[in-house]
């Protein structure tokens, strides 16, 4: 069976940050258990986001937002099936 992801985190500040930091882990594996054939990660602020794989087997996603912001939000889409 497949199934379609949708993960929204979001962060909203007090006042406004001048940077931003992150890395997140928010793609699903795949192992015996589960397949992932799609995975797609937005950033807002624009960002662009890179990634590589922790000692675990994580795909870890790391970027930096630069700039004033009050608010950063992540969207991830992913279609994972289960056997």
């Amino acid at each position: 069976m497949k199934y379609a992801i949708r993960h929204i985190t979001e962060f909203v500040y007090d006042a406004p940050v001048c940077e931003n930091l992150m890395e997140v882990r928010l793609r699903p594996r795949n192992d015996a258990q589960q397949r992932c054939y799609s995975f797609d990660l937005a950033v807002s602020p624009h960002a662009q986001a890179f990634s590589y794989q922790d000692y675990l087997g994580n795909e870890v996603h790391h970027f930096d937002i630069p700039g004033y912001h009050d608010r950063l939000t992540l969207e991830a889409r992913a279609l994972v099936e289960l056997p």
